[in-house]
């Protein structure tokens, strides 16, 4: 199966994105990220073989938590807003990109 890795500030977030992306074909593994702490922590093994990166924070990339596991990878940003409220729209445009 075809992987997001998902990095996001809460689950509500991440729930909306992987049912989407479950329903086109592909599995999203996510990683919440509050503050200085790291909750259900992606390994660089997971990283390396998802298709994409996903970072819907309200931060900017340099403030993400051990970004350099993130380095060489296809990403994509998007605001956490925008990921609840039209999770379909944002996995359909990753993976279009993806598919060019």
């Amino acid at each position: 199966m075809n992987n997001i890795v998902v990095i996001c500030e809460n689950t509500e977030c991440a729930n909306k994105l992987g049912e989407e992306a479950n329903k086109l074909g592909y599995n999203v593994k996510f990683e919440i990220q509050k503050g200085n702490n790291i909750i259900d922590k992606i390994s660089i093994e997971d990283i390396k073989s998802a298709k994409a990166v996903l970072f819907t924070l309200n931060r900017s990339i340099e403030d993400i938590q051990e970004i350099e596991r993130f380095i060489d990878v296809e990403y994509y940003e998007v605001e956490p807003s925008i990921s609840i409220n039209n999770p379909d729209q944002v996995i359909k445009d990753i993976i279009a990109d993806l598919n060019n």
